[in-house]
């Protein structure tokens, strides 16, 4: 198998390991996932944040007010961040924005799930409980997916799972269903550390890139990939897209990706109308991604 990181991930995991050394795990989630899938709202980009537009677009000023109010500030819940209280007040309120359009038009069994003290969570509270843009966002992930959740899945792979937030709401909503995740140091470590954590070890399987061959063929019945494609080589992408249609023949496939991204570490632009999808998937879902419109999402179900 072609398992060579590109230069962009090899740069992206020295990052990852630095975080490591200075936070630790136990403060992941306000270091590590923010390289992952978690956005950061700071100020000065606000006004060029095309998910926070989408979001003020899609909400109305009642929602505004109250998603501005009595957010949790203190340098206490904080800590570690460095984050002035204006940085604070903006993500609270983007995040919240979020979960409302997350409640209208996401999977809402993912927002019933608790979100995990594990991590170190930032402090964002909404309807009394802790809340977070991970679940939101799974949850409309989820309501792409629902076609290939409708029967319950008994497994999952994921290429590229970040900290382990989308194994988090399958495992946790499937409990039958066991999860592979395939990924490099110290991306895989994370998520090892954080969903043994939370589930043991009975139903999770962590494979290296070199790895991953030794999945069988036709036994995952979905498998994911989110934002982690396009930053791979060409011949990269196109291993993990034969692998997946080997090991999920009989499944479904969802992927979200950026729907063109330029690499400038490898020197290359990544378009994901482009990736050479097997011609025997049937497509499903082709669109872009709510709220990160800059991605698109799809979903296909791949024949035995």
């Amino acid at each position: 198998m072609t398992n060579e990181p590109s230069k962009f991930w090899q740069n992206l995991a020295k990052e990852h390991r630095t975080d490591l050394d200075q936070f630790g795990l136990p403060l992941m989630k306000r270091h590590q996932a923010l390289r992952y899938f978690t956005w950061r709202w700071n100020w000065s980009a606000a006004a060029r944040s095309a998910q926070l537009r989408f979001l003020l677009r899609r909400t109305t000023p009642r929602d505004w007010l109250a998603a501005w109010r009595n957010p949790e500030l203190s340098d206490d819940a904080w800590a570690s961040t460095e984050w002035s209280r204006l940085e604070r007040r903006l993500y609270t309120f983007s995040v919240r924005l979020l979960w409302m359009y997350a409640e209208r038009h996401g999977i809402g069994q993912a927002l019933t799930l608790r979100e995990p003290d594990l991590g170190g969570p930032l402090p964002v509270y909404w309807g009394g409980r802790l809340i977070s843009q991970d679940l939101a966002n799974t949850s409309l992930e989820l309501r792409c997916m629902q076609p290939a959740l409708a029967r319950g899945p008994r497994s999952i792979l994921e290429v590229g799972a970040g900290y382990g937030r989308t194994a988090y709401a399958l495992l946790s909503l499937f409990p039958s269903a066991t999860y592979t995740i395939v990924d490099i140091e110290p991306a895989v470590d994370i998520s090892r550390w954080y969903l043994t954590e939370l589930f043991g070890a009975e139903r999770l399987r962590f494979l290296g890139p070199d790895e991953a061959a030794s999945i069988p063929d036709a036994s995952i019945d979905l498998a994911i990939s989110i934002s982690s494609l396009h930053e791979m080589t060409p011949p990269t992408v196109s291993t993990y897209l034969h692998l997946i249609d080997q090991v999920a023949a009989g499944g479904h496939v969802y992927l979200k990706q950026w729907t063109s991204w330029h690499n400038v570490d490898d020197l290359m632009t990544s378009t994901m109308a482009d990736y050479p999808f097997p011609d025997r998937w049937r497509q499903l879902h082709w669109a872009p991604a709510p709220v990160q419109t800059e991605f698109t999402e799809g979903l296909w179900a791949v024949p035995h």
